[in-house]
């Protein structure tokens, strides 16, 4: 794996229908080794929830730590690109590369969702947030209004939050593969998505269109009455195409990266 720390440089625009040949790619990308990428997402995801089980501590420790074990992920698709074999060890490779840059990124993220939270929490104010913590049904008079407040706080929180996932979504790559610091990392991810909105709208339907097929037999067995037997037994490859799904997920975050920021920062023998 490449070990020097190269320059940001900068994202390029690509064409919208490479929104949809970064999941292609990210399918072949981990041909050979794609019941062993998807246990490794699993055992991310599995790790994050028993993480986020401890009140409070467990849920930064949780953020702190996440960009870690992703940048695991993708330097195990970085292995995968450059001819190298899929190893377990990859989960946590991110612990013996630029760690500290990766875990200051967690701690941004953190502190970027406390701040969402206190936001949140100040638009639906104290008379709604009372009834809700207590548990005590609102009068009738005042549901309309928690309702407003309510809708008003996700429809803000979400605005704000989408400059920062932009900011985000390439810096886990940029810091894990070429040593990026955090700020540098970040604002070159915010101007590649800025730059590529369009792909990346494709990619973002796209994965959603995957999400509602891997959901289609439960929704047929749940819409004909066919059994509470069979929907149980339905569930079962439903779970495995969803993390089929994330773990294209992970594996497209890695194809769009390189696709955005190629071909200076492809790796050397990609």
């Amino acid at each position: 794996m490449p070990t020097s720390a190269g320059p940001v440089v900068a994202a390029r625009s690509v064409p919208a229908g490479r929104g949809w040949q970064w999941i292609v790619e990210a399918w072949a990308l981990t041909a050979g080794y794609r019941p062993l990428f998807a246990g490794l997402v699993l055992a991310f995801m599995a790790l994050a929830m028993v993480a986020s089980l401890v009140p409070f501590v467990g849920t930064i420790v949780a953020g702190l730590l996440t960009p870690v074990i992703e940048a695991g992920l993708i330097l195990g698709c970085d292995a995968l690109h450059r001819g190298e074999p899929l190893k377990v060890d990859h989960l946590f490779a991110g612990f013996e590369r630029h760690t500290g840059k990766l875990v200051m990124l967690g701690g941004v993220s953190v502190i970027a969702g406390l701040v969402m939270l206190i936001i949140g929490a100040a638009i639906v104010g104290p008379s709604a947030l009372g009834p809700m913590m207590s548990g005590i049904p609102p009068a009738p008079d005042q549901m309309a209004d928690m309702f407003v407040r309510m809708l008003l706080a996700a429809l803000v929180v979400i605005a704000l939050s989408l400059p920062f996932y932009m900011a985000v979504w390439f810096a886990v790559p940029l810091i894990a593969l070429r040593g990026v610091d955090v700020g540098a990392a970040m604002s070159a991810s915010f101007t590649a998505c800025l730059t590529n909105m369009l792909p990346f709208l494709v990619w973002q339907l796209a994965t959603l269109g995957l999400v509602a097929v891997s959901c289609l037999p439960l929704l047929v067995v749940s819409v004909l009455h066919l059994g509470v037997m069979l929907l149980l037994v339905s569930a079962l490859p439903i779970m495995l195409a969803g993390i089929g799904v994330a773990a294209l997920f992970f594996a497209s975050l890695y194809t769009s990266y390189l696709d955005v920021f190629a071909p200076e920062v492809r790796s050397p023998h990609g």
